[in-house]
């Protein structure tokens, strides 16, 4: 049976300033995964509820028709329907950052505990 002056002579007790470091690292990381990950969410839920506030008209005109000089023909249909494809990407983009920062979330609050 060890004695307690014996206990505190062990490579643990000589270094503990190691494990307090890998504590501390380790809560570290962890915080960093949550702060990503409710920010990532955050960004991802509003561009799932509002889509519409980061598209401008450039982001769908690029896939319409042209002629030779570059100008636009597309018909107002057209238009319509690259707005909503655009509209429905930006939705579908924020539907998978809200579910990144999920996970990077759900990683980093176990190990920042």
């Amino acid at each position: 049976m060890e004695t307690s002056s014996e206990a505190l002579t062990g490579p643990a007790a000589r270094q503990p300033w190691v494990v307090l470091l890998y504590f501390y690292v380790a809560a570290l990381v962890g915080f960093g995964f949550v702060i990503t990950g409710v920010t990532t969410g955050l960004f991802g839920a509003k561009e799932l509820a509002f889509p519409e506030l980061g598209i401008s008209s450039y982001n769908y005109d690029s896939a319409l028709h042209r002629d030779k000089d570059g100008t636009i023909i597309a018909t107002d249909a057209e238009r319509q329907a690259a707005r909503t494809r655009a509209v429905e990407d930006r939705r579908r983009e924020g539907a998978d950052d809200l579910v990144d920062g999920a996970i990077l979330a759900a990683v980093g609050l176990p190990t920042m505990i």
